[in-house]
């Protein structure tokens, strides 16, 4: 729980609004395109208002670790939700930060819908921020504690349990340094990395559609039955044969 507070206030930095700001330009296309009855967001309760404005679904619920009284406190692995009923899924660090993140996969796999979407929103490890991630993690700070998985094991994770992936989207590509002056004359940097190391962002922002397999009934095949094994001589009737009378 310390860990997602301090990371909800990081993202109140410079760099934190300017990563929200990056991530909603990403998945506005998405949430304006999907319908339905319910979404969830799991993780980053503080910023649901503000990333989830262009969402079409009708009521958008926050579940986690927050100060909002909108919000509803429960863990991320036991979901206080009925089987099949949610529309949309947002993980907004949620894997990151879990102790056991399979978990909260399959809270995830169970309450969506047929068809639903599951959004991955979490930092890419195989870039500048992993490698501060990586010489800062036993500082126990935002954003920087927790894992930062790679895009591929994400990958594999989901598609275990059925999902297929829609997008793949990669934001935020700005220095590691949370100062105001270098993030607005990061601009070279970032179209650089952009047009020439594209896995060197931040962010990995991944869209999924919970798949559905139709049971289709096994047909049985037809067997050619026999009256009489092949090991047996079949009697035949012809014209030199005698009948006692």
């Amino acid at each position: 729980m310390h860990h997602r507070l301090l990371l909800n206030r990081w993202y109140h930095s410079p760099l934190g609004q300017y990563l929200l700001s990056q991530v909603k330009i990403r998945l506005d296309p998405v949430l304006s395109t999907s319908f339905g009855y319910y979404a969830v967001q799991l993780g980053g309760v503080e910023l649901g208002v503000e990333l989830m404005q262009g969402c079409r679904i009708n009521h958008v619920f926050r579940m986690g670790q927050g100060s909002n009284a909108q919000d509803v406190l429960t863990d991320s692995d036991s979901l206080p939700l009925d089987s099949d009923s949610i529309d949309m899924v947002i993980l907004m660090h949620s894997l990151s930060l879990a102790q056991d993140p399979h978990a909260i996969l399959r809270e995830v796999n169970r309450v969506l819908i047929p068809d639903g979407k599951l959004i991955i929103i979490d930092f890419n490890p195989v870039s500048l921020w992993g490698l501060r991630h990586f010489l800062q993690s036993w500082l126990d700070d935002a954003p920087w504690a927790g894992h930062f998985y790679t895009a591929g094991r994400l990958k594999d994770w989901v598609s275990l349990l059925g999902f297929e992936q829609l997008h793949h989207f990669k934001c935020g590509y700005v220095l590691p340094v949370n100062y105001q002056r270098l993030i607005s004359k990061s601009r070279i940097f970032s179209k650089f990395s952009e047009r020439w190391l594209k896995f060197s962002a931040a962010l990995n922002v991944m869209v999924f559609e919970k798949n559905t397999i139709p049971l289709t009934p096994v047909r049985k095949r037809w067997v050619k039955r026999q009256v009489l094994s092949p090991g047996v001589v079949r009697p035949t009737l012809g014209r030199d044969m005698k009948y006692d009378r």
